[in-house]
């Protein structure tokens, strides 16, 4: 793809409703550190929340793991939106899978397991488990009993469950319906 395809994309995925996702689907598949610190500024930036939740997205699929910094900033900003703060804590699960997790971001992830808002919680709580923080296990086990549904997924509690399923070493637990 030609530079000013990618720009496009960048373009499209901070402003256009209709398809911004198509747009992060194909920026997460692009290995171009130009492009990748487009997107880290449409995150970074003032510009509406959902463009700024799929660049966090972006960021978690794309494999380039010094995006990490700039997703474990977004989880940690409390004036962040509560949807942004989810993909970031999705994409640092995703993007840290298979390396070691710096204790700043660790602490982050394990803090945010008690963030008013549910998806943060419940992403939170995949990172959690995906990544093995084992010092998350007392506050997942304490999400056992929060029966909050996270639209087009299923309950904080489950997640919890899920995610201390993988810290006991269960690889690829089952998940649960969604709601």
């Amino acid at each position: 793809m030609i530079a000013f395809g990618r720009r496009r994309l960048v373009r499209t995925l901070a402003t256009d409703d209709v398809n911004r996702w198509a747009a992060a689907s194909e920026l997460a598949q692009v290995d171009d550190p130009r492009t990748l610190r487009r997107v880290r500024r449409v995150l970074e930036g003032g510009g509406n929340e959902e463009g700024r939740a799929a660049a966090a997205y972006v960021l978690g699929f794309n494999g380039s793991s010094d995006a990490s910094d700039v997703l474990a900033r977004r989880l940690s900003d409390p004036d962040e939106s509560p949807v942004v703060r989810a993909y970031a804590a999705e994409g640092l699960g995703h993007l840290l899978q298979h390396q070691p997790v710096l204790a700043e971001i660790r602490l982050e992830i394990v803090s945010c397991l008690n963030d008013p808002e549910p998806e943060v919680r419940f992403w939170c709580a995949f990172a959690a488990g995906v990544l093995d923080l084992q010092e998350s296990r007392p506050r997942l086990e304490q999400l056992l009993d929060d029966e909050t549904s996270v639209e087009g997924w299923w309950t904080v509690a489950e997640e919890a469950e899920w995610a201390l399923r993988c810290l006991d070493g269960e690889t690829h637990p089952p998940l649960p319906d969604r709601v």
